[in-house]
This record gives C-alpha cells, structure tokens and sequence, in this order.
C-alpha cells in the first residue's frame, strides 16, 4: 500500500515533520503500520507506557517492529508521532 499525507493547508513545521515520517517508510510493512497506527483512536491521556501496550496489542509484533524502526528514525515518541499523523488526511497513492 503507497500513501502520502495531503499536506495542503498544514503548517511548514508539521509538513516536514510528515515528509520526514513519509521518508522513513521504505516498505509496505511501515506504510501499513503508520496507516493502522492512525486508524487507532489512541488514547495519548493514558500515559506512553499504556499507550505502547495498546498499540503493541492491536498491531502485534509483525507491525510493531516497523513502527519502533519509524519513531527511531523520526526521533519522535509515540504520542507525539500520533499526534502528528493522527488528524492528516491520506491519499492513497504514491507522492508525485
């Protein structure tokens, strides 16, 4: 699956923060763990301990991996990468 984030009407600092989020997913593992991750309705108030249990659970290990590789790369944690991806619409084919 190749997405991108539709960036129109966003904020300079949050457009890079998402093409460096888009940089860092090289595979279709990674792309469907960012897209999954984003359907989620996370609950970031819990705290990142539990929110990295929910995720671990809904994603399970095939996923999670990719994603912990992404927030590596990013340099962003958990709740702040959902936040950044959370409320951008996708388009659901490669960037041009």
């Amino acid at each position: 699956m190749k997405f991108h984030f539709a960036l129109d009407g966003i904020p300079q600092g949050s457009q890079e923060t998402l093409l460096s989020i888009e940089a860092a997913m090289p595979t279709g593992r990674h792309r469907l763990a960012v897209f999954n991750l984003k359907n989620l309705n996370l609950r970031t108030s819990n705290g990142p301990e539990r929110c990295l249990e929910y995720v671990s659970g809904k994603l399970g290990a095939f996923l999670l991996s990719p994603l912990e590789e992404i927030l590596k790369v990013t340099g962003l944690d958990l709740i702040r990468f959902y936040h950044a991806i959370n409320a951008v619409p996708v388009v659901l084919t490669a960037r041009p």
